[in-house]
């Protein structure tokens, strides 16, 4: 069977195959000593199609079905460590792996039981009676599911639709009676995610650098983007170093997440609420800080790539050690870092006067929790405090994993409210937040010198919170973010979170200026603006009453983004032990479909030769 043209070709592939337009990936990640994840083989793998109903139902496409490979479909339930290792150590008869995300299981986190294990403050050589979670397993539930390999592509799906034409599919053809499967044809499937990066991270590099073509191709990047970074009393942004007399307090929370498929981490308790809060928090300081003065500078500072060996805040720290900063180490007074705090006002102490609240304390001495804090501990001996809503292992019962979402938040709306009204309604987690947020401004304002007699009148907002949160977890094309951002970035993809995040800060904290949108992205042209201190944003507005247009201006802000890319490739160093080594493998293109397959005696080949 030939096609004698592209035309003819595609038509009739398009007459064999539905397509899966709606899917993610695993994909392979590698760092100084392994490989990690999924692929496919080049040509993408092909099976048919089991839908698994209990891990009995294993048996089938393990041992007893007469048609392998399979191609397993299993709902979220049934996607566990022991299941998927099973088909791991029987590869040669599952050719891919199907999830379909459903009901969350009552724990699950594919993670390790020790995240960041060995690059934070406790290695071999400082306290290493505390390293390797030896005192404190922080996350018991873990499993280690994503840090496994797997030689069989395994994808997710995110269409009901898509679900259930596989589901038919199957019935109609597939589904086992009496202990026999139908006869030929049969519905199978076909999954794409062919990795280019093998081994380690120092293969890959190596083979990326060898490539002397005109348009050489990366075989893998690492991993990493910016960190989003705003001082109060802006600093020079071209006067790296030591500031003389200068002391500042940082306020930290980390952006990202991870879970088995990259794509669907969302991470509403194990990154979400925190830096949610953080901006919330400092919302609230900006509106204070412009009528009290103080003694000391605070610098916020959201860290991109944290889950993988600490990127964002390693990068900061070697940037102040090495004058690539605007401040260096020694200017560092304090750190306050927001982890996981969806439950943490359940430990809030707050009296009605709003001044003598206090954060509840371990009562014995234990090892910190993994947190950027640990990174600048690792550099220097700094004072700080790490805001969290577990004293011992995590309360997260789905720390990085895709079931870490809005319903894990309890983020629930009546179901007569329209998606518009959804986002001015105050949930009960936006309350919590709002008071915590409250909390930190209100500490960070008394570390940084403000007057005692100011701090009861710094209050979070619970409707930016409100907002921010619907957003961020629950609808993220709504109008709170349409409202932040400029239009060009409506369709950013890559490190979209990040931009997000730069331009809520902006806005929050932010002032608004008169310039048009022209002059706006040329400042430095104009005398009276200064580049060096401020950075200007194109920002949309809210739509005003009796109009359906948005009101877009200027914002002059503190907020820049700073690179946030481990210091080992930089240093060439693929090896190392003190920095991040992550890379994430490059590949031509991801694909799933289903077909109906013939006999093996009966298969033909479609073959595409060049257009005459």
């Amino acid at each position: 069977f030939f096609c004698l043209s592209d035309v003819s070709c595609n038509s009739v592939a398009q007459k064999i195959y539905v397509e899966l337009n709606n899917t993610v990936p695993c994909v392979r990640l590698l760092n100084a000593t392994h490989q990690i994840g999924c692929q496919s083989s080049i040509s993408g793998d092909t099976g048919v199609i089991h839908v698994l109903e209990s891990e009995a139902d294993l048996e089938w496409p393990l041992s007893k079905g007469p048609n392998p490979p399979y191609m397993v479909l299993l709902e979220s339930s049934l996607f566990t460590k022991s299941i998927m290792m099973k088909m791991k150590n029987a590869s040669s008869r599952v050719a891919g792996v199907v999830v379909v995300p459903k009901t969350s299981p009552p724990e699950f986190s594919p993670h390790t039981t020790c995240p960041n294990e060995n690059t934070g403050v406790y290695t071999e050589t400082y306290d290493h009676n505390l390293a390797h979670c030896n005192t404190t397993v922080w996350n018991p539930r873990g499993n280690g599911l994503s840090y496994e390999e797997f030689d069989f592509p395994v994808f997710s799906l995110k269409e009901d639709n898509e679900t259930e034409v596989i589901k038919q599919c199957y019935f109609d053809h597939n589904r086992v009676v009496n202990g026999s499967g139908l006869q030929y044809p049969l519905c199978a499937m076909q999954l794409f995610s062919h990795m280019h990066a093998v081994t380690d991270t120092a293969t890959c590099m190596r083979r990326s650098s060898m490539d002397f073509s005109t348009s050489p191709v990366m075989v893998c990047d690492p991993l990493g983007g910016y960190n989003v970074c705003a001082f109060i009393r802006p600093y020079n942004s071209t006067a790296f170093g030591h500031k003389e007399n200068e002391s500042v307090v940082i306020a930290a929370a980390r952006l990202d997440s991870k879970a088995f498929f990259l794509e669907d981490s969302t991470g509403a308790e194990g990154s979400v609420s925190g830096f949610v809060t953080l901006l919330a928090a400092a919302q609230a300081l900006c509106e204070a800080t412009q009528e009290a003065p103080r003694t000391r500078n605070i610098l916020f500072a959201f860290f991109h790539g944290e889950v993988f060996d600490y990127i964002g805040s390693s990068r900061m720290v070697y940037d102040m050690k090495n004058n690539m900063f605007v401040i260096d180490l020694d200017n560092v007074h304090s750190i306050l870092e927001i982890g996981q705090v969806t439950n943490l006002v359940k430990n809030l102490q707050s009296s009605t006067a709003g001044l003598n609240f206090s954060f509840v304390e371990t009562d014995f001495s234990q090892p910190l929790p993994p947190s950027s804090f640990q990174r600048f501990l690792r550099a220097r001996a700094i004072p700080g405090i790490v805001l969290a809503d577990h004293q011992t292992d995590f309360n997260n019962r789905y720390y990085e994993s895709f079931y870490d979402n809005a319903a894990h938040l309890n983020l629930t709306y009546p179901s007569n409210l329209s998606p518009e009204e959804q986002l001015e309604f105050v949930t009960d987690t936006a309350k919590s937040l709002t008071e915590v947020a409250t909390a930190v401004a209100r500490t960070l304002f008394k570390q940084a010198g403000g007057n005692n007699s100011q701090v009861n009148k710094i209050n979070a907002d619970p409707k930016t919170v409100t907002q921010m949160l619907y957003g961020f977890l629950v609808r993220s094309n709504n109008s709170w973010f349409q409202a932040v951002m400029a239009p060009e970035l409506k369709d950013i993809l890559p490190n979209a979170l990040t931009y997000l995040v730069q331009y809520l800060l902006a806005n929050l904290t932010g002032t608004a200026t008169n310039l048009t949108q022209s002059q706006c992205k040329k400042p430095d042209e104009l005398p009276n603006e200064s580049t060096y201190l401020y950075s200007y944003l194109w920002v949309q507005g809210m739509v005003p009453p009796n109009s359906t247009q948005r009101e877009s201006f200027c914002v002059r802000t503190a907020v820049r983004l700073v690179k946030a890319v481990s210091p080992a490739f930089d240093l060439g160093d693929y090896v190392s032990k003190e920095y991040s080594t992550w890379t994430k493998s490059q590949w031509k293109f991801i694909k799933a479909r289903i077909f109906l397959v013939a006999s093996r005696d009966l298969e033909v080949k479609l073959v595409r030769l060049p257009p005459v």
